[in-house]
């Protein structure tokens, strides 16, 4: 599943696994709001499958 994220905008964001990211670890319990430069980084590095889910807020 190819998600299409605009960097400019916010997205409530369920992962399916958990991500380190530098010093923050992201757990995959309850949704977390990231901007779309956040999102676009950790499907760089983890790929599509690590999000469940992206809705735009």
């Amino acid at each position: 599943m190819a998600f299409k994220i605009d960097p400019e905008k916010s997205y409530d964001v369920k992962l399916s696994r958990v991500v380190k990211r530098g010093r923050f670890t992201y757990y995959p319990l309850n949704e977390i709001n990231m901007r779309g430069t956040l999102v676009e980084a950790i499907l760089a590095q983890e790929g599509d499958e690590v999000l469940d889910y992206a809705r735009e807020v």
